[in-house]
């Protein structure tokens, strides 16, 4: 397993906060010029109000991490998001927000299809995952926890060895987000 911690990240700043990307497939994939076949990120929403870039040809799956989220899908549908609730949309879709947050990002060509599963656990939970043949992840937000014997904490991020077990302990209440990239 390859863990990453927060401190060796760097964010960007976008017109209405900040995005810090977390993994982007292939490795020489670049954000910028949509350059990429898959790519997981946090993000704040700082402003009250914010329209969404367009993201023609991706799909994306948003999970506030930190504080509620309204997801306004012009001439599709509204949707109001609590922490760790999610919405897949097409990128192409004019989308507005409302509700200041940290959130949780994965972004995916037509050829590809996610899944985002959120963990939750109180001190002493264990929590088995079971091997996937796909790209496979996991994020703690918040929470310490022992992943696969390793220490893990708020903003770890886990790339997981393909068709790897996993079980990860509660140290503290915390929770994490698992995510399964599927190519195809």
């Amino acid at each position: 397993m390859k863990i990453s911690h927060q401190k060796d990240r760097t964010a960007i700043t976008w017109a209405s906060g900040t995005s810090t990307e977390l993994y982007i497939y292939p490795a020489d994939g670049d954000f910028k010029t949509r350059q990429f076949t898959f790519r997981i990120s946090t993000a704040t929403v700082e402003a009250e109000e914010t329209t969404f870039s367009d993201f023609s040809g991706l799909t994306r799956i948003l999970m506030p991490l930190k504080g509620d989220l309204t997801l306004i899908h012009e001439g599709c549908y509204t949707k109001a998001l609590k922490p760790f609730d999610q919405d897949r949309f097409d990128g192409s879709w004019a989308t507005r927000s409302r509700g200041k947050v940290q959130d949780f990002n994965v972004m995916f060509k037509p050829h590809i299809d996610a899944e985002v599963i959120h963990h939750a656990g109180t001190a002493g939970t264990h929590i088995q995952l079971a091997p996937t043949p796909h790209h496979h992840f996991l994020y703690i937000h918040p929470g310490e926890f022992l992943v696969n014997d390793h220490p893990a904490s708020d903003g770890d991020f886990i790339h997981i060895p393909s068709n790897t077990e996993v079980k990860f302990t509660c140290r503290t209440s915390g929770h994490a987000v698992e995510v399964k990239v599927k190519e195809g």
